[in-house]
C-alpha cells in the first residue's frame, strides 16, 4: 500500500519549499517519491492549439501523452477524486506520495505548516495532523519542527510508514 502524507497550510507558509527539500532527503534514503498538488480552483496542462488540447476540445474525455521517459494524463472525472483513490490508482509503484494540500481529506496523515504573521495557532483542528512545521515557538501536543529540520521530518514520515 502506498503511504501518503499531506503537507497543509495557508498560502505562503512554505508547503512547496518543504516538499522540494523533503524529496531529495527521502530519495537519498532509497524511496521512490511522487507528488500530488491539490488544485481546488482547477488547472490546465494543455496549451491552446496543441494536439492534446484539440483532442479534448472536440470531445475526448481523456488524453494521455506518452514519451520514452514520461507519461502525462489529462482525464475528465465525473466527481472529485479523493486523495486515497489517487494514491492507489496512479501511484501504486512508489513508496511515498507527498501531497500539497487535501487539508480536509480523511485517511491521510498531515503535517501542518504555520508561519509567523500568516497563520499562528495554539492547536489545530485539522484531522490527522501528526506534526507542525513553523518558524516560531509553538507549544503543542504533537511534534513541532522548524522548516530546516528536514532530516527529523523525514524520520517522522518513516516512522509513520512503519505503522
Amino acid at each position: 500500500m502506498v503511504f501518503g502524507v499531506s503537507i497543509v497550510g495557508r498560502s505562503d507558509t512554505g508547503k512547496t519549499r518543504l516538499i522540494m527539500r523533503l524529496i531529495p532527503e527521502l530519495v537519498g534514503r532509497g524511496y521512490k517519491i511522487a507528488v500530488v498538488k491539490d488544485c481546488p480552483h482547477g488547472f490546465d496542462l494543455d496549451a491552446e492549439g496543441k494536439d492534446s488540447w484539440n483532442f479534448a476540445r472536440v470531445g475526448a474525455q481523456g488524453v494521455m501523452l506518452n514519451s520514452p521517459e514520461r507519461i502525462g494524463l489529462i482525464k475528465n472525472v465525473e466527481e472529485e477524486m479523493t486523495g486515497t483513490i489517487l494514491l492507489e490508482k496512479y501511484f501504486h509503484d512508489v513508496d511515498i506520495v507527498l501531497i500539497e494540500g487535501l487539508r480536509d481529506e480523511t485517511g491521510i496523515k498531515k503535517i501542518e505548516l504555520l508561519r509567523r504573521g500568516i497563520h499562528e495557532i495554539k492547536e489545530s483542528l485539522i484531522e490527522e495532523t501528526i506534526a507542525y512545521v513553523c518558524d516560531f515557538h509553538l507549544e503543542a501536543e504533537r511534534p513541532v519542527f522548524t522548516p530546516d529540520d528536514i532530516v527529523d521530518i523525514a524520520n517522522l514520515i518513516e516512522g509513520y510508514m512503519e505503522e
